[in-house]
């Protein structure tokens, strides 16, 4: 007995080493993992949306999907459903940003906590099925008569058999494999109502939870105070789920006991009203809980960070000052700053030169900025955004929606985001590039000049001479740049620059790629003529 006992602890003991080796390892690099974005925004769809949380269009615009790759190292379903939830709710408060932002750097510093709350997300691992969130979005069959019989049927008729058997005549076991004929086939009927995966992840969640409470540190009283309070919620629910998973330990192991004394089916029917009844509850423990692990994935990538990283300064007015800002997905970025009073500026250059990156900079900065209290710069000041985007709209055939339809949608988002009380952030990235020049340019400056005037900082990028004249007035003007000469071809500095773009690289840009010089020729004299017209 002892000798198994010291074998089992001794296993136990190397198979924490390795966990705590792997999770110390996944803090210093990106974690290399296959993720199912349908299933980690679920949570994101079931709950309650904030006034400001970012739709599809701007996390899509933002390229937000890769972002999250890139930060995530959280080990449990539940733990990526809640960063992804925090990414699309920026917060509009600065006391609540700042306490996330003083617990990514708690668990920066204070290795030993950090571990101890990684361990038991590891422990908690993938809800592969999304089982839970399934279970708590479908209804949930409630029946007290099924419990009632089930326990008869499968507890005190078997109980009654067994002792007949002893006591009287052991011929009353042939009784005992009738009902277990009964019994496997109710079972094989209740297999598909009862929620077993979802009961399962949730037993694990109540766990996880427990040991959370469990750790002594006064740094996140918060959360263990919560916590315990949200379990005292659900004890019954405790209570039912803890025979569900004995049923399933082991690959299942107790499973033909379960069979014959119904257990599970009678474990189930007797929690079913209260799940439903606490669904809420149940919702807000999964991700209270989880909220901890994604600062903890937050607090690994900011530890992980090649740039350099600051603190923001939340202000009262209308203005964006960011210097030397950095895009987390750019290999050696080039730092851009911008000081950008009430109102705007429309930025020129040439395609490829810097001007959707830079607008997408700036978005994720804030997001990082209104989620997690930090921004890859060296200067951040501007007060919360709303952040709402029109970079990259895009024609829907199975709608029947054109390009055109795409862009007026999406810019009508942008129109109505001005009503809000938060100041809104809108980068647009070629306004109405869908629709004829004449129309395009009218369209365009109405709407710039009504963005202008409501409580935002907008960014507009353009190729248009017509619209940039319009606009002088009321915007401020900034251009990338580009060099294209016929042995180097085409080269960025990815630097901004005040002013108006005067380069015309683009026919040049043809004869480096060899392009017949009877259109070059051609493009060269057209160019010219057109000029003078204008």
């Amino acid at each position: 007995m002892n000798i198994g006992k010291t074998i089992l602890n001794t296993l136990r003991e190397y198979l924490n080493k390795r966990v705590l080796r792997l999770i110390k390892d996944d803090n210093n690099k990106d974690m290399d993992k296959t993720r199912n974005f349908e299933k980690i925004r679920k949570f994101f769809n079931m709950s309650p949306k904030t006034d400001y949380a970012l739709d599809d269009q701007t996390w899509d615009d933002l390229d937000m999907n890769k972002i999250y790759e890139k930060s995530d190292r959280t080990y449990s379903s539940s733990g990526e459903s809640a960063l992804y939830s925090m990414l699309r709710n920026p917060l509009m408060e600065e006391e609540k940003v700042k306490e996330r932002g003083r617990l990514i750097k708690l668990f920066n510093e204070n290795s030993n906590l950090r571990e101890s709350l990684a361990c038991i997300f590891f422990n908690l691992n993938n809800d592969f099925k999304n089982g839970f969130l399934n279970m708590l979005e479908t209804d949930l069959t409630i029946n007290k008569t099924k419990y009632y019989i089930y326990t008869f049927m499968g507890k005190i008729i078997p109980l009654i058999i067994i002792i007949l058997s002893i006591f009287v005549n052991v011929k009353f076991m042939i009784a005992l494999f009738v009902l277990s004929y009964i019994d496997i086939n109710i079972n094989s009927r209740e297999v598909s109502i009862i929620k077993t995966n979802g009961i399962l992840y949730l037993r694990k969640n109540i766990v996880a939870a427990k040991k959370i409470i469990s750790i002594d540190n006064k740094d996140i009283i918060y959360y263990r105070d919560k916590i315990a309070s949200l379990l005292k919620s659900i004890k019954s629910i405790d209570r039912g789920t803890r025979l569900i998973a004995f049923i399933n330990m082991w690959a299942g192991l107790f499973e033909p006991l379960s069979v014959l004394f119904l257990l599970e089916e009678t474990a189930y029917y007797s929690i079913s009203d209260k799940i439903k009844e606490e669904k809420q509850v149940l919702l807000e423990l999964y991700y209270i809980v989880r909220e901890l692990e994604a600062l903890i994935s937050i607090s690994g990538y900011e530890h992980c960070l090649m740039y350099p990283c600051v603190k923001p300064v939340f202000t009262k007015e209308i203005s964006l000052n960011i210097v030397n800002g950095i895009h987390p997905l750019i290999k050696n970025a080039v730092g851009n700053s911008i000081n950008i009073e009430k109102g705007g500026i429309v930025l020129t250059g040439t395609n490829m030169s810097g001007k959707s990156t830079f607008l997408r900079m700036l978005g994720v900065n804030i997001i990082f900025a209104q989620s997690f209290y930090f921004v890859l710069a060296k200067e951040y000041k501007a007060p919360f955004f709303n952040i709402v985007s029109s970079i990259s709209p895009s024609d829907d055939l199975t709608k029947g929606k054109s390009f055109f339809m795409s862009e007026v949608e999406s810019i009508l988002r942008i129109i109505r985001a001005l009503e809000k009380d938060v100041p809104a952030f809108c980068p647009i990235d070629e306004i109405f590039r869908g629709t004829n020049p004449i129309e395009r340019i009218s369209m365009s400056a109405g709407i710039l000049k009504y963005i202008n005037n409501g409580k935002s900082i907008s960014i507009v990028t353009t190729h248009d001479k017509d619209l940039v004249d319009i606009l002088k007035e009321n915007y401020v003007f900034y251009y990338f740049s580009e060099k294209v000469d016929t042995k180097n071809g085409l080269s960025f500095d990815y630097k901004i620059k005040k002013g108006i773009s005067q380069t015309r690289n683009a026919i040049k840009l043809l004869e480096y790629m060899h392009y017949p010089k009877e259109i070059t020729d051609d493009a060269y004299k057209r160019a010219e003529i057109i000029e003078k017209l204008l």
